[in-house]
C-alpha cells in the first residue's frame, strides 16, 4: 500500500474518531478550560495529536477515548504550566515606558473597562468572588480553592462556572454600553 493511500486511510479513520468522540473530550476539557474558545484549542490539539498516532491508535480501538482523555489533560496541564511562567515573564518584564507612550485616551478607556469589571465582579454572590480570586488572582488550582473554601473539587468547578458565566453576562451587557459610548 503507498503512502497516498495510508494517508487516506488514516484521515477516513481519524475523521471517524473526530465524530465519535468530539462531544466526549470537549466536556471533558471544558469542565477544566477556563474559556469555550480555550476548550477549543485543547480539543484540536488532542486531535492533532491523535493524528500523529493514527497508526498506533488504530490497533487499539478500546483504548482510544481514554488516550484522548488523558492527552486533553496533559495539554492542560501543559498550558497551566507555561501560562504561569508566562504570567512570569510578562509582568517581570514590561517596560516602564510602555504605559506612558500609550495615548491618553486609551488609558482612560482602559481605566474604564478595568472599573466595570470590578463592578460586574462585585454583582456576583461572595462565594463566586470568593472562588474567582482565589483561582484567578491568585492562581490556585481547583483542589487548592477546594480546600480552602470548604468545598469538593466538583463544586469548585461547577462554583467557578457559574460565576464565569454570570460575570460573562455582565460584562456583555456592561460592555456593550461601553462600546456604544466610546466608538
Amino acid at each position: 500500500m503507498d503512502t497516498v493511500e495510508q494517508s487516506s486511510m488514516d484521515a477516513d479513520w481519524l475523521a471517524d474518531v473526530y465524530r465519535r468522540c468530539r462531544a466526549d473530550v470537549y466536556r471533558y476539557v471544558r469542565t477544566w478550560a477556563v474559556s469555550p474558545a480555550s476548550a477549543e484549542d485543547f480539543v484540536s490539539e488532542t486531535f492533532l495529536r491523535a493524528a500523529r498516532n493514527a497508526v498506533t491508535l488504530k490497533h487499539r480501538p478500546d483504548s482510544i477515548v481514554p488516550w484522548l482523555l488523558r492527552v486533553a489533560k496533559n495539554i492542560i496541564l501543559d498550558d497551566r504550566k507555561s501560562a504561569r511562567s508566562r504570567r512570569l515573564v510578562m509582568t517581570g518584564e514590561l517596560p516602564e515606558s510602555a504605559v506612558e507612550d500609550e495615548p491618553v485616551e486609551d488609558r482612560l478607556a482602559r481605566g474604564s473597562v478595568i472599573a466595570e469589571v470590578g463592578r460586574c465582579v462585585r454583582r456576583l454572590n461572595q462565594a463566586q468572588r470568593r472562588c474567582l480570586e482565589l483561582r484567578f488572582a491568585d492562581g490556585r488550582s481547583v483542589a487548592e480553592t477546594a480546600v480552602l473554601m470548604n468545598k469538593s473539587e466538583n463544586a469548585v468547578k461547577q462554583l467557578q462556572h457559574r460565576a464565569l458565566g454570570r460575570l460573562g453576562g455582565l460584562l456583555t451587557v456592561a460592555l456593550q454600553s461601553f462600546d456604544d459610548l466610546y466608538y
